[in-house]
């Protein structure tokens, strides 16, 4: 008899264990966000053992052993409700991309709580504890652990404080006091976990957040300005000045045009006239990256502008200058010269007045990125690579306008023959790939040329028809059809558009 009530206690148990393992499968299936496991299982072995008990006819409540398991039982469905709870409701989030509906450490004290009440009834109604012993007891324990814990419970408080106000949350980049930046990875009871740009992992005391100065960059969502100051010279006018910083600034990686980019005067200096301007971002994980892209391209579009960044006044006096830079100039010459020498629409040129072209260009030195011409603007100059290299891009009403990437020129390259000898508008946009240096000739340096030997518009032309079957066969490439020869009427069509453009005879 006895061996049978054993037999169906645990067949009880069995089945109890069994359905709430059933039951976790499925909790684990449809309710991603339920990660209890071990504590789970702790459970259906306390409900279980409970059942089986209940089955012998032992009094849950009356006995030691009962009341024991059934307090455990008590504590461990507290645990698996709240977690449903909170998988289900707590942690949904507000909307898209949003966070969830109560704060990680919010949630975590309000587990404490309900589990320190559940607890106190237990202690009350199922172990049959006085009252007063119990709030005794706890009061004792409280001030103990208040006393030995007090660095922990301001952490514990100020973490609240902060996650209720919300002055930041996970992935937005923080500077705290002025001296640490770092980006938001999450928040515990006791500290803030901070990662530096250098990978560097801080764990920042939330009693510490709360009394410090922060500054919130956001994660990138919303746009902030960075401010830059710069010098430059009195006799340049401020207007000029200040169209060429805003459309500096505007070409950086990163720069947004809204809300737009602000240029003042700010101060009259000893050697220059401060400039303030004000960029506006979303690129608040790399602000320094930033920075450095507006300033370079400042530089680049002041060295294009031929306005210098002044150096400080000082009396120096130079002896062998005038012999350095007239060896520098002559160097640059002798490269350009050799340049040009090179270019194929030059080679029936004598090598006189190839000089004297190379000598009458200028220099221009573009960032990575930057855009020396773009498809369908107006020109009349030819662009010769003399450092770097340039990126030649197309777009292809047969690919929905999409950019075809048609070349990559380096050095010795050139390309604008189009627009210098025909005055056509640019058929193609051009790219810096990295910091590079280019040749610029200008229409009125090759007008003279053209003037005093009409004959050089014939091997002109020959060279431009060719230079244009190469682009559209690169075009042809792309979409896998044949291309025809270069034909005399398309060398008579560019002849005739070279004396019209420079009313040749």
């Amino acid at each position: 008899m006895v061996s049978g009530q054993w037999l169906t206690a645990v067949a009880v148990g069995g089945v109890v264990l069994l359905a709430l393992e059933v039951l976790y499968l499925l909790l684990r299936k449809r309710v991603p966000r339920f990660h209890l496991n071990l504590l789970y299982h702790l459970w259906a072995l306390s409900l279980a053992v409970l059942a089986a008990l209940r089955s012998l006819g032992i009094d849950l409540l009356g006995s030691a052993v009962g009341g024991l398991v059934s307090t455990v039982a008590l504590l461990l469905t507290t645990l698996v409700l709240y977690s449903l709870v909170d998988a289900l409701i707590l942690q949904r989030p507000w909307g898209k991309d949003q966070g969830p509906l109560v704060p990680k450490l919010a949630r975590d004290v309000l587990k404490l709580g309900v589990l320190i009440g559940v607890g106190l009834f237990a202690a009350t109604e199922i172990l049959h504890q006085p009252v007063g012993a119990v709030l005794v007891s706890s009061t004792v324990l409280s001030a103990v652990i208040g006393l030995a814990l007090q660095d922990t419970l301001k952490n514990v408080f100020s973490g609240m404080a902060l996650d209720l106000e919300k002055p930041f949350r996970a992935g937005d980049w923080l500077v705290i006091d002025g001296g640490v930046r770092a980006q938001v990875v999450d928040m515990s009871w006791r500290s803030t976990h901070l990662r530096t740009k250098e990978g560097l992992d801080v764990y920042e005391p939330n009693a510490n957040l709360s009394v410090s100065r922060l500054i919130n960059y956001g994660s990138g969502e919303h746009p902030f300005a960075v401010e830059i100051r710069i010098g430059l010279p009195y006799g340049v006018p401020p207007a000029e000045i200040k169209d060429v910083l805003r459309e500096a600034a505007l070409s950086a990686p990163g720069a947004l045009d809204r809300p737009p980019v602000r240029v003042l005067l700010e101060s009259f200096d000893d050697h220059a006239i401060t400039y303030f301007m004000r960029v506006w971002t979303r690129r608040a994980a790399n602000i320094s990256r930033f920075k450095d892209g507006v300033n370079s391209r400042i530089w680049y579009q002041l060295k294009r502008h031929g306005i210098d960044i002044p150096f400080p006044i000082r009396t120096i006096h130079m002896h062998e200058a005038p012999d350095m830079e007239q060896h520098r100039q002559g160097k640059a010459l002798s490269k350009a010269s050799e340049l040009f020498s090179g270019l194929d629409i030059f080679q029936e040129l004598d090598d006189e007045i190839v000089r004297q072209l190379a000598a009458s260009s200028q220099r221009r030195l573009f960032d990575a990125g930057e855009v020396l011409v773009s498809e369908g603007d107006e020109g009349d100059s030819l662009f010769v690579v003399e450092k770097g290299a340039v990126r030649v891009t197309k777009s292809d009403p047969e690919l929905e306008g999409r950019h075809v990437d048609l070349a990559i020129l380096e050095e010795g390259a050139f390309f604008g023959e189009m627009s210098l000898l025909t005055g056509e508008p640019r058929s193609a946009t051009v790219i810096a790939s990295d910091h590079c240096g280019v040749l610029v000739l200008t229409k009125q340096a090759v007008a003279s040329t053209l003037e005093a030997d009409p004959r050089i518009a014939e091997s002109l032309s020959r060279a431009l028809a060719a230079r244009r079957l190469d682009t559209q066969e690169t075009l042809e490439d792309r979409r896998s059809r044949g291309v025809a020869e270069v034909s005399l009427e398309d060398e008579q069509t560019f002849l005739r558009k070279i004396r019209s453009f420079f009313s040749l005879s």
